[in-house]
């Protein structure tokens, strides 16, 4: 399967006829999060420049990070997954399939 493309039942063009504003909302959210995830991975291996001349830990980049991860990257991930879950909700209505229920 095509990076690019979420899992799903349904194809590209079920997903984008059935439920365009849906299918760009979460294009737009898998490119944020993406974006989101290379900004805290740069600005914590920024942060391990001043590390990288001597023997020390860098203990600031491993906060950054994991700061990062948890406390900005893990709810956009949430937001994300929703989304998703709303739109196959959407897509399988408009296809006239039964809806999948929401675990």
């Amino acid at each position: 399967m095509d990076s690019n493309q979420d899992e799903s039942r349904f194809t590209r063009s079920d997903r984008e006829r059935c439920d365009p504003q849906g299918f760009r909302r979460t294009t737009r959210l898998r490119e944020i999060l993406r974006v989101v995830t290379l900004l805290v991975a740069g600005v914590a291996l920024v942060a391990s420049i001043p590390c990288l001349s001597n023997a020390s830990f860098p203990v600031t980049s491993l906060i950054i990070y994991t700061a990062g991860m948890v406390f900005i990257t893990m709810p956009l991930c949430l937001i994300y997954e929703s989304s998703l879950q709303v739109h196959e909700l959407t897509v399988a209505h408009g296809l006239g399939e039964p809806a999948p229920t929401l675990v």
